[in-house]
């Protein structure tokens, strides 16, 4: 109950920070939240930090999705390792990497690529059809099928990785990017870098600069981040980028 009420005042000043900023009460955004679980981040999953991180942006879900929930992905390296794992809501927040995500999700300790897990989003919100897998005739004939597209609907995605990307997969993940861009997807891309070591995060830094749909914010303190008042998580969050696209 205590956790719930906390939730609560928290959605109540993201919305006054939002208000502030000139984004319109009626705005909504699906949410979805990546979480990177290659073997680097064990440590932080298992202790519980990242469990903390998604209580602490379950607000987010609360004031701009149109459900009040928010999607989460796992991710580590290749397509086969990108999971649909749930949804996330005030009721089942608590822990919620410890009971559904170690040991439990494909890929878990693996490696690190960003590309798959973006464009599993993208066919998600409806931007991109769903690959669908032909049966025999399909094959024979060299027809290749998609599903069609989910709804496209408005969203954000919060991308959390303690590491960079995997150099096989850096042109891939730009192309990703691009297509959406050139298609005029209406999601932004928010990747957090979370490493206390030397990661220079400097693709996220590459990307982040060259798309107007993508933000990067690099926190080299995890547990501390996730400790944070709401203002000054709100702060850190709330990009300029953002909020102007927010307020389109």
């Amino acid at each position: 109950m205590a956790l719930q009420l906390n939730l609560k005042k928290s959605a109540e000043t993201l919305r006054l920070s939002l208000d502030k900023a000139g984004v319109a009460p009626g705005l909504k955004a699906e949410l979805i939240f990546d979480m990177d679980v290659s073997g680097s981040f064990e440590h932080e999953h298992e202790e519980g930090t990242t469990s903390k991180l998604i209580e602490r942006l379950v607000p987010y879900g609360m004031v701009l999705d149109p459900d009040g929930q928010m999607d989460v992905f796992s991710f580590s390296h290749g397509n086969e390792n990108v999971h649909h794992v749930g949804t996330v809501t005030p009721n089942n927040c608590e822990n919620y990497i410890i009971r559904n995500v170690i040991d439990k999700v494909p890929g878990w300790k693996g490696g690190t690529t960003y590309s798959y897990v973006l464009e599993r989003n993208l066919q998600h919100f409806g931007w991109l059809p769903r690959e669908q897998s032909g049966g025999f005739l399909s094959r024979f004939f060299g027809v290749s099928r998609d599903e069609p597209a989910a709804v496209k609907k408005r969203s954000v995605v919060v991308f959390v990785t303690d590491g960079e990307n995997d150099a096989s997969d850096l042109d891939r993940t730009i192309q990703v990017l691009e297509a959406s861009e050139r298609r005029g997807d209406q999601v932004y891309f928010l990747f957090m870098g979370a490493c206390e070591h030397a990661v220079d995060f400097g693709f996220l830094r590459t990307i982040a600069a060259r798309f107007k749909n993508t933000g990067v914010v690099i926190v080299r303190d995890l547990d501390g981040f996730v400790e944070l008042s709401d203002e000054e998580l709100n702060a850190q969050l709330l990009g300029p980028e953002l909020l102007q696209w927010l307020r389109n």
